[in-house]
């Protein structure tokens, strides 16, 4: 016996674990020198280095989908060295990789081609984000519905956006999709995928609309991510704490059953740090009203230690269940505009109810250019600037350009202003003898980089006030493929004396005290622009 347990190193292998004949039989755990193999009993066989938690196979219908280069799949950017321990509880095989205060977790359900996870980080890793990467074979899943050119092409900013030999452009950040849209991904080839299931997104930062790299695909290998927290136009702080279950889905090649999404045997008994199981929490029954006319409402609920969300329906109800107790914030989107708040207090076993009615800036609007709705939707461009660089040959040419209120197509309007590309956009407008008076210029901006705000002037001699620099993310963002900062509002007030009857002439730039260059400048992303009478 003290043969056999050195062999294992530093893997403590339960004794309701450890069979060999188990594995012999199909569903069970066996160990081969550094590797601890867990066969699912279905068509699926995966391994994880008992050195350091890595996962270094993944072989499904005896076919290794695991990259040839050296680099493994891992959680963060690897654990270095890790204590990993393993033990069966019924259908359950449970491998855990401990290094300091994490704890990531391999679960294996008897009969299911998946793989799930969890990560328990009551602190952000010393690399200062937390993600799961699955790196696997390009050639055998060399196909993915976002993003699916990656880094291999030139090198046009830092070491994440790419030229491609025809003028696209692309990067790993173009393969993400907003949390709330995104239950779950993957990348596939012939008779094969493999998907991440996003899982319970309760620990991770950002909101609804937030969303991070998806798939990266380089010339050996397609990686596949989770992640759950990075500095990627990051608009909240870390949330400790057991992230997950999520998981790696199996098969070839349609979109995975609902037996393999199903989480439901996830249970206190298997010892996940971290976890609450659902007799734990609450649920929340939200009614919404007030939103614009053919726009969807979301409601959000968020704390320091949690975040959910739901879309409303219809009749304006919306369900969020599987809630941890606490007190929240309670947020009505229009789309993604934030458009009312509240509050509520969750507790376990327990229905509460909230109400959040959307209420309109005052004043009367003139005009407008855009809907506000958190987004720079059918603004110039802004169709393309969640999938490539500003540079790209697919996009309209920047401008400056001039907007004539009454004639002009939405489409004529940038989706972004920067300092050094298309500074200033104007817009025309006609005024009558008897609407010269005191207005005010709202502009929507869901995304600032590099302290960029409004410098808006009007007729060659009148200057607004250059307001504060806005609340955002200390970041690149729009060329990395987001509009998606802290919407923020800038409420300028013109008065009538600049103002004259017939044709006027409103600019609009950028004012910042920070550097910056090209589509790296400071700038902003409108959401809309709106003329207002008192």
């Amino acid at each position: 016996m003290q043969r056999f347990l050195l062999m294992l190193c530093c893997v403590c292998l339960a004794s309701t674990a450890f069979d060999a004949r188990a594995h012999a039989e199909g569903f069970g755990v066996t160990q081969t020198g550094t590797q601890v193999v867990v066969d699912t009993g279905a068509d699926l066989v995966f391994s994880v280095d008992s050195r350091n938690g890595d996962l270094v196979s993944l072989r499904y219908r005896g076919n290794e989908l695991q990259t040839r280069e050296p680099k493994k799949s891992q959680v963060a950017s690897g654990l270095g060295a890790a204590h990993v321990d393993v033990k069966t509880i019924g259908d359950v095989i449970v491998v855990s990789a401990q290094a300091g205060d994490l704890t990531h977790y391999y679960l294996a359900h008897k009969g299911r081609n998946a793989l799930y996870m969890a990560t328990y980080a009551p602190t952000l890793p010393a690399v200062g984000e937390l993600r799961f990467v699955t790196r696997l074979d390009v050639n055998k899943l060399p196909k993915a519905a976002h993003g699916t050119d990656s880094n291999v092409g030139q090198a046009i900013e830092g070491k994440d956006v790419f030229l491609l030999a025809d003028g696209r452009t692309s990067s790993k950040f173009y393969s993400a999709r907003p949390m709330i849209d995104d239950p779950l991904h993957g990348v596939s080839g012939p008779g094969v995928a493999v998907y991440m299931l996003m899982g319970n997104r309760e620990l991770s930062a950002g909101g609804p609309f937030f969303k991070d790299i998806a798939t990266q695909k380089t010339a050996t290998t397609h990686e596949l991510y989770n992640y759950m927290f990075s500095n990627h136009t990051q608009t909240e702080a870390y949330r400790g704490g057991l992230h997950g279950v999520y998981g790696l889905l199996f098969t070839d090649g349609g979109p995975p059953n609902a037996t393999l999404s199903d989480l439901g045997f996830v249970n206190d008994s298997l010892g996940l740090k971290g976890f609450l199981n659902s007799a734990g929490r609450g649920s929340v029954a939200a009614h919404v009203s007030g939103i614009a006319a053919g726009l969807p409402a979301v409601v959000g609920l968020s704390n320091a230690t949690a975040q959910y969300w739901a879309r409303a329906d219809a009749m304006g109800d919306a369900q969020l269940t599987g809630l941890r107790p606490g007190h929240y914030r309670t947020t009505l989107y229009q789309n993604e505009l934030e458009v009312a708040q509240g509050s509520i207090d969750v507790k376990a076993g327990s229905l509460a109810r909230a109400t959040l009615t959307a209420l309109p800036p005052t004043g009367h609007v003139t005009w407008q250019i855009g809907v506000p709705d958190g987004t720079p939707s059918g603004f110039l461009n802004a169709s393309r600037l969640a999938s490539a660089h500003p540079s790209d040959t697919r996009m309209a040419a920047w401008g400056p350009s001039t907007y004539t209120v009454g004639t002009s197509a939405v489409g004529d309007f940038p989706a972004v202003q920067w300092r050094d590309i298309n500074t200033p956009t104007r817009i025309d407008f006609m005024l009558g003898a008897n609407e010269i008076h005191d207005y005010r210029l709202r502009l929507y901006v869901s995304l600032a980089q590099a302290g960029g705000r409004p410098r808006v002037s009007l007729n060659q001699r009148w200057e607004a006030p250059v307001p504060a620099a806005p609340n955002q993310p200390e970041s690149r963002g729009i060329t990395r493929g987001t509009y998606r900062g802290n919407n923020t509002v800038f409420e300028l007030a013109v008065p009538g004396t600049a103002l004259q009857v017939g044709r006027n002439t409103l600019e609009i730039g950028v004012a910042s005290g920070k550097s910056g260059t090209g589509f790296l400048s400071p700038g902003f992303v409108y959401d809309s622009v709106q003329w207002v009478s008192p």
